[in-house]
């Protein structure tokens, strides 16, 4: 045991943390009132906030974390020493409903009751859920709850927790207005943080939009800091096996839990799983899917969907591996009746490339067509649907160029033909929904050779090659067309370096009526071309050799192929390196 010196605790009493234990008292788990001695999940908070503190810049944390890791307690630490040690500093914390508050409220009235009284400043009157002390101080910390109109004070607030954000009724619009009241300047503080609460919201797009940040630039600090605490880092999740206990009883859920722990590199030890197993059975009704939720191995478990994952989790960490930021943004373009491209500078409505077409490879381009569907059918202010499309080397099997926006059906499918005539001549279909047709029909005025045609299944169970050309998604091949992907992206098969098109398979889900689709409030644009792109694959024969590439070969007719059944019915990432190892934070 190391035992500091007389100088180094007088030293460490000086720091914040020092500060805290030796003023501050809460009331822990047993219900005894003891000095705030910081855990590891509470460290780990700190280490981030010094990164930003050494940079001179503003305190911006954004945590998600377990139940009960005690970070609501230090970041209420830190805004209560803050307001104790700066004048006219004012301090804000929000929660999710008026329990809460009130819980929160409680812990700091017995930060101020129970300070050593020769440190305790004189508190002014003030409202139900504040203290405010006496001039010449003028410092305070307001309490409120997120679901009143109007959060903050109306006035500068240089400290803001904003706590269990993911269960704010209408949070982006309430932060847009609270953060407002906060400079961005040194010796300010911006806390979000919360249990998960399923995908999407702005708790979830302004995390991993920190964490794409870090991605491209591990030592840019000026932004939200991303904090993944986990539950098998936090040594009070072990409970002790009984003596008598030969060996724990072990369900089929946790079996492949642990089997998907270590295919993440995640092993727990035995009191770990006991822990999970009594927890599952005791305080998560049995369902292993709320313990993820609650006690999460990882950023991307804990913002599991709320259906039914179509494609496994690990699965999908496996192909984002690969994902990167594109080589180019380009649009096509023709001239002399030569297919070619110009740079532009955005991400939608161009394409992405990642890789230019390779010599006698076999490609082809599938789109899926926007028909202006809401992610919300029961918003109207929701996010409408997008024309996607994208090319397959059938040789590497990987998806070199993407398309993605809202682009008019008339360049939308302009730029499919120029596209599939760049990537030598590829098989090409768009989803024959209702405004497919329009992508079709100029497919045929190009008179473009490779259409991929479809059959239909006559009352004799006989296939037999119809006339119609491109692909349908049906309620007869939505299914097995899925299918078909979940065994490619099981297989690990498949290589995707288009961010996107991950982040919609991981909210693709099975509804409670079996129908695999996007979760309320999500796409599956992505997910519909890759399964596009698979049958495709499948049913088209290879053009191996593609020197005719520049020939004029108007004169060649769509080819019928083994294809889909037609029907009519419709389907409507020294402190530095905390950052640097992105699987801190995913």
């Amino acid at each position: 045991m190391v035992t500091a010196s007389k100088e180094q605790l007088e030293a460490y009493k000086q720091t914040s943390l020092g500060w805290q234990s030796e003023n501050l008292r809460i009331i822990n788990k047993k219900s005894n009132l003891v000095p705030l001695v910081h855990n590891i999940a509470q460290l780990k908070v700190h280490n981030a906030m010094q990164l930003q503190i050494k940079h001179n810049l503003a305190i911006m944390l954004i945590i998600l974390k377990a139940r009960q890791e005690g970070i609501s307690t230090f970041i209420e630490a830190c805004i209560f020493e803050r307001i104790n040690n700066y004048k006219n500093s004012h301090g804000c914390i929000v929660s999710a409903d008026k329990d809460s508050t009130e819980k929160v409220f409680r812990m700091c009235e017995t930060f101020q009751q129970e300070m050593p009284l020769d440190a305790q400043r004189l508190t002014d009157r003030a409202s139900a859920k504040e203290i405010r002390y006496k001039q010449p101080w003028r410092s305070s910390m307001l309490c409120q709850t997120a679901g009143k109109k109007v959060l903050g004070r109306g006035g500068t607030t240089k400290y803001v927790h904003a706590t269990e954000v993911a269960f704010w009724s209408n949070a982006e619009k309430q932060l847009l207005g609270l953060l407002q009241e906060v400079p961005n300047e040194p010796n300010t503080l911006i806390a979000l943080e919360t249990t998960a609460n399923g995908v999407g919201g702005a708790f979830y797009d302004t995390y991993w939009a920190a964490v794409k940040r870090l991605r491209n630039d591990p030592h840019d600090y000026s932004g939200y800091l991303p904090i993944f605490l986990s539950w098998q880092d936090f040594p009070e999740y072990r409970t002790p096996l009984p003596k008598r206990l030969k060996e724990l009883n072990m369900t089929p859920e946790m079996d492949e839990y642990i089997k998907e722990g270590l295919e993440m590199g995640v092993s727990l030890a035995p009191e770990q799983i006991y822990f999970a197993l009594l927890t599952v059975q005791n305080k998560c009704g049995g369902d292993i899917g709320r313990f993820k939720a609650e006690y999460p191995r990882t950023a991307r478990e804990a913002f599991q969907s709320t259906g039914r994952m179509v494609f496994k989790p690990t699965d999908l960490d496996i192909m984002e591996q690969r994902c990167r930021p594109p080589s180019a943004t380009i649009e096509f373009y023709e001239e002399d009746g030569k297919v070619k491209y110009r740079h532009v500078n955005r991400r939608a409505n161009c394409w992405s490339v990642w890789k230019w077409p390779i010599k006698n490879h076999s490609y082809c381009c599938f789109g899926d067509v926007a028909e202006g569907i809401l992610s919300d059918v029961n918003d109207p202010k929701s996010d409408p649907d997008r024309s996607v499309a994208a090319i397959l080397d059938r040789n590497h099997f990987e998806v070199p160029i993407t398309y993605y926006g809202r682009p008019d059906t008339i360049e939308f499918a302009d730029q499919m033909i120029m596209a599939a005539k760049f990537y030598n001549y590829a098989w090409s279909s768009p989803e024959m929904n209702s405004i497919g047709q329009s992508v079709l029909d100029a497919f045929k005025r190009a008179d473009y050779p490779f259409i991929y045609q479809r059959e239909y299944k006559e009352e004799t169970v006989q296939r037999v090659d119809s006339l119609k050309l491109g692909w349908k998604t049906t309620t007869l091949t939505r299914k097995p067309m899925i299918a078909d992907l979940q065994k490619v992206v099981q297989e690990h098969e498949l290589i995707v370096y288009d961010i996107r098109f991950i982040e919609e398979m991981r909210v693709f889900v099975w509804s409670s009526q079996g129908k695999p689709q996007a979760e309320t409030g999500e796409h599956d644009d992505c997910v519909i071309d890759l399964a596009g792109l698979i049958q495709l694959h499948q049913r088209c024969p290879f053009n191996e050799d593609t020197s005719w590439a520049d020939e004029d070969v108007k004169h060649k007719k769509p080819i019928s192929v083994m294809g889909a059944y037609d029907d009519d019915e419709d389907d409507r990432d020294e402190l530095d390196l905390i950052y640097e190892d992105m699987s801190q934070y995913e």
